[in-house]
């Protein structure tokens, strides 16, 4: 008693080490790059890179497998035991289907406890055969009062088969790892086999005599009854003192579709089929696993088991089928480095439900924790203590619409003009524009030739000669007006500078003024000359169809991308800065530009 219970507790253990071990092969995640076919190298990445919805297809090891067990034939004589055995190739195509070739060896018997007889039919003898054209025929050993016990060995039994195996329990939502499948199996193939009979002895005579004698003890009120198990039994035992085992007769054989090879009692029969089965699989490490598997041969032979009529001479209505359960011992192939597991055995939801659990793992971490509650998650935020109420961007970084090195939260001008300096709160530090008040003409004496002097608040300039601090005229400048990336219409905040400009002209009419056309770098110089030109004929056409400026006083010049205001621009304000067109007033004998020959092409053409 104390050695069974050891022996159950080594057998338990034993049992659980292996199932400790099949889990932990089970966690090997499928989306492992070293793992990915390489036809799907690239959509592997792109899933990585979170460019595509599904991670490339994973590498997974071949299985073979070798197995035995029972074979047996359910027909119309009582099956005796059979042995069988095999071997399988298995390849996955996905995760719940795989495609397995099969060969199958064994050997089956069978026996029945009812003699046949001619009593009921007498036209059709206990005992037939089909001849080498496939006619049945009898063969006269057995009398028209005789009987003749079934029984036949099926001496070989070859079944090639082409099956689909289904994995009924890959899809786990509630555990990582598959180390049980429970399969579902569906093929084709054809079985190639010979029957043969016991029905003469070692003399070559019939078992008649003993038969006939048998039967005689069979029925009501004798020796044997057959509707009891015990009694069919004894039956059994005593015909296997009678038959001497040795199958010499070849069985009668399938005449409606009948394919043989071999010749005289030599022959096989051959017949498709359609084999089902179930098969139940444990993974006991990444290279091996164990199943119990059951397989149904369908065909419509109704003679593997030498036999197609009942006892009483009938044909039976159904067909014979072989059934071969076997154990079966897997080894998977392959580069473990390389391969994981066949796929049946790993839970298609594994990398999704990682996924999910490691995003809710890094709710608690800096991914999603706010500590200045900006919106940016620490993760995220370079400027993990921005102060509240503070508009910041993507990085959590105040926001600095202006470039001016205040904040917009304590910024009185968020959106200052650049260029200018600014105050403490952020205001930018804009001279008062000139209105016509601030200029004033001393005029000239005709006597002694002497030009009228212009006074702009307190600054003295002389046109022709010098003023306060040696310039003239020339070197004043009224307003400019600014412009929108790769446009020439007026901006709002234009028309308050062209007012002032028509002001100082409307009150010196005969002074001529430059406008003169800019744009940023971000062009072409052939379309950027165009765009300069267009943006000073803009201001030009303005102030003369509003302010009624005759157009002679005008004089157009445009540089393009020449002469910025700030050198090396690279954020948009400072571009915008540059993209201008300045007012001036005219030397003596300037000459206006003409209109650009081309502008390089009809659409911009960028230089970056």
């Amino acid at each position: 008693m104390v050695k069974k219970i050891n022996l159950a507790v080594g057998v338990f253990a034993a049992f659980s080490l292996l199932a400790s071990q099949a889990s932990a092969q089970g966690s090997v995640n499928p989306t492992d790059d070293n793992f990915v076919i390489k036809a799907h190298k690239a959509k592997h990445a792109e899933w990585r890179a979170g460019k595509s919805q599904f991670p490339g297809r994973p590498r997974d090891m071949w299985q073979l497998g070798i197995g035995g067990g029972s074979f047996l034939v359910g027909g119309d004589v009582k099956p005796a035991f059979g042995w069988g055995a095999s071997v399988h190739v298995r390849k996955s195509i996905g995760y719940v289907f795989s495609l397995k070739a099969e060969y199958m060896f064994g050997q089956a018997r069978g026996i029945n406890y009812a003699a046949s007889g001619l009593r009921a039919f007498p036209n059709i003898e206990p005992f037939t055969r089909t001849d080498q054209e496939g006619n049945i025929q009898g063969t006269g050993q057995y009398g028209a009062r005789d009987n003749f016990y079934s029984n036949y060995k099926m001496t070989q039994h070859h079944a090639f088969s082409l099956q689909t195996v289904y994995n009924l329990n890959n899809i786990k939502f509630h555990k990582k790892s598959n180390k049980w499948a429970l399969n579902l199996i569906l093929g084709v193939g054809a079985n190639m086999y010979q029957t043969k009979l016991d029905a003469l002895d070692a003399n070559g005579n019939a078992y008649n005599t003993d038969m006939n004698a048998l039967v005689a003890q069979t029925g009501p009120g004798q020796k044997y009854d057959l509707t009891k198990l015990s009694d069919r039994n004894s039956v059994i035992n005593e015909l296997r003192g009678i038959l001497d085992g040795d199958y010499e007769t070849l069985a009668q054989q399938n005449a409606n579709n009948l394919l043989t090879v071999g010749e005289d009692d030599n022959r096989m029969s051959i017949n498709p089929f359609i084999n089902v089965g179930i098969n139940v699989e444990f993974l006991i490490t990444k290279r091996i696993s164990i199943a119990l598997e059951h397989q149904a041969y369908i065909s419509d032979d109704d003679f593997l088991d030498g036999k197609s009529r009942q006892e009483n001479g009938a044909r039976t209505s159904n067909i014979d089928i072989p059934h071969y359960t076997s154990v079966r011992l897997n080894f998977h192939i392959g580069n473990k480095d390389k391969a994981i597991q066949p796929l049946w055995f790993v839970n298609p939801l594994l990398f999704p439900m990682q996924d999910v659990a490691d995003l809710k793992e890094k709710l608690n971490d800096d991914w999603f924790t706010d500590t200045d509650n900006d919106g940016v998650p620490n993760a995220l935020d370079e400027e993990k203590d921005t102060p509240p109420d503070t508009e910041v961007d993507s990085k959590g970084r105040s926001l600095d619409s202006d470039g001016d090195g205040i904040p917009n939260s304590t910024d009185k001008e968020p959106f200052s003009p650049i260029g200018y300096p600014i105050d403490e709160a952020g205001v930018a530090q804009v001279p008062k524009p000139i209105t016509p008040a601030d200029v004033k003409v001393i005029p000239g004496d005709p006597a002694t030739g002497k030009s009228p002097t212009l006074v702009i608040g307190t600054e003295v300039y002389d046109p022709l000669g010098g003023g306060v601090g040696g310039g003239t005229l020339k070197d004043w400048y009224l307003p400019m007006i600014h412009f929108d990336l790769d446009k020439y219409y007026l901006r709002p905040e234009a028309y308050e500078q062209l007012k002032h400009v028509a002001a100082v002209m409307k009150s010196y009419p005969n002074l001529k003024i430059v406008a003169h056309g800019h744009t940023d770098v971000r062009a072409t110089k052939e379309y950027n000359d165009m765009l300069s030109y267009n943006r000073s004929m803009t201001a030009i056409d303005f102030l003369v169809n509003k302010y009624g400026i005759e157009r002679s006083r005008f004089i157009v010049k445009y540089n393009g991308e020449v002469e910025n205001l700030i050198d090396n621009a690279n954020r948009e304000p400072e571009h915008f800065m540059n993209r201008r067109v300045e007012f001036y007033i005219a030397e003596d004998g300037v000459q206006e530009q003409g209109k650009p020959a081309s502008d390089g092409g009809r659409n911009r053409r960028w230089k970056y």
